[in-house]
């Protein structure tokens, strides 16, 4: 059972990536100008009574419609200005599939299963949280997210980013998080919060996916350390650790002066003791971890 790795598109041609696609996930929050002349089918599952335009939706792609148009030159203009872009996602299938059948079965994995037996809202459709799920979900599981759908492409800065179908030999039987799996949902939302206060001190973007998703799974161990060793719970300390583990290098705690500082905090706690460090502890924190791990 495999998933295949993220490729990045090799072209920045809207016309070309839309082209490869057959549906959209269009955030209908956003201000767009064209929206009315999309023929929109929004995901509201009943079990989550919620107001319809405030869920995403489901737009099919269909060459020769005026709203083509319209949809190319925003990916156009988002190059210079994210923001503008409305777009969650692009969907390819493998097999013709009419739009209320997809939107039945995307509206459907909205809400999962949770192995205590209770429900749980998952915003799959967010760009920032579909390929932390993917790594966090097993593929025979992550299947029953995909369906029919064969390539699911999301905006990263200014490129796509498409992740295939799990290739894998039985789909599970039902759409299940375990309690560890949803543990591990609950924190994307902080990972999302780390890295992009990252991207501020780095002042420039992400590089790459690939160096973007390495971060991620960076930030995750080390929410888990400080939490685990140290026994961190503010929430706005756990920030400042993972920040520094993000900036500083993963093993920046093991430096002996700063296992002791995070052992034996300050009254104002463990945020404020790491921002008062000198520079020439880290500089030499740095060293430590580099030659010892």
């Amino acid at each position: 059972m495999t998933q295949r790795t993220a490729e990045t598109w090799k072209t920045s041609d809207p016309w070309e990536i839309l082209q490869a696609h057959q549906f959209a996930l269009i955030n209908q929050t956003a201000s767009l100008t064209y929206r009315t002349d999309f023929p929109l089918f929004a995901l509201a599952p009943e079990e989550l009574e919620a107001d319809p335009d405030l869920m995403p939706a489901l737009l099919p792609l269909e060459p020769g419609k005026p709203y083509m148009a319209a949809l190319a030159q925003n990916m156009e203009e988002a190059k210079e200005e994210p923001k503008r872009l409305a777009l969650y996602g692009l969907l390819a299938v493998g097999e013709a599939i009419e739009p209320p059948r997809l939107q039945a079965h995307l509206a459907n994995r909205l809400v999962a299963r949770l192995a205590s037996g209770g429900k749980a809202y998952v915003r799959y459709f967010d760009p920032t949280v579909y390929p932390k799920l993917a790594r966090i979900i097993p593929p025979p599981r992550w299947s029953l997210l995909h369906g029919p759908i064969v390539r699911w492409s999301i905006p990263f800065y200014d490129k796509w980013i498409s992740f295939f179908a799990p290739e894998v030999e039985h789909k599970a039987a039902a759409w299940i998080i375990t309690e560890e799996q949803w543990a591990r949902v609950e924190r994307i939302r902080f990972i999302n919060d780390a890295l992009m206060e990252h991207e501020v001190i780095l002042e420039r973007p992400w590089e790459s996916f690939e160096e973007y998703s390495q971060a991620t799974e960076v930030a995750e161990r080390a929410l888990s350390t400080a939490q685990r060793l140290y026994g961190i719970k503010d929430r706005g300390d756990l920030l400042v650790y993972t920040v520094n583990a993000l900036v500083r290098g993963e093993h920046f705690h093991r430096y002996p002066p700063i296992q002791n500082l995070l052992r034996n905090p300050p009254p104002e706690g463990h945020g404020a003791a790491l921002t008062k460090l000198d520079e020439t502890i880290w500089v030499e924190a740095q060293a430590y971890a580099c030659s010892h791990y």
